[in-house]
């Protein structure tokens, strides 16, 4: 099984998941346009990975609609130092980073 932080930040021959898509996903979550069982449909996510967005769709549910939105705009910002492979290129680093 593949758990959300080796789909988002694969090696060379492991299937990814777009970090542009997933924000994209994450933000019509946030605004209830798009559901967590959709966003497990569109990557196929297992349930490791799914353990995985549950723990940030509940960090992104436990917040005032600002907080949402620097939350939002934070996890864009660290996936995309993750994935540049500059820094938390960890899972354990990468959800001490996000409070996951």
């Amino acid at each position: 099984m593949a758990d959300l932080f080796d789909r988002l930040f694969p090696g060379p021959h492991e299937p990814n998941i777009s970090v542009h898509a997933f924000r994209a996903a994450l933000g019509d979550y946030t605004t209830g346009y798009t559901s967590r069982a959709e966003i497990i449909a569109y990557w196929d996510l297992d349930s490791e990975a799914q353990a995985d967005l549950n723990a940030v769709c509940d960090a992104i549910d436990g917040k005032t609609a600002l907080g949402k939105a620097a939350f939002l705009i934070e996890l864009h910002d660290v996936m995309l130092i993750a994935q540049a492979g500059a820094k938390y290129t960890t899972k354990a680093a990468f959800r001490t980073r996000m409070g996951l």
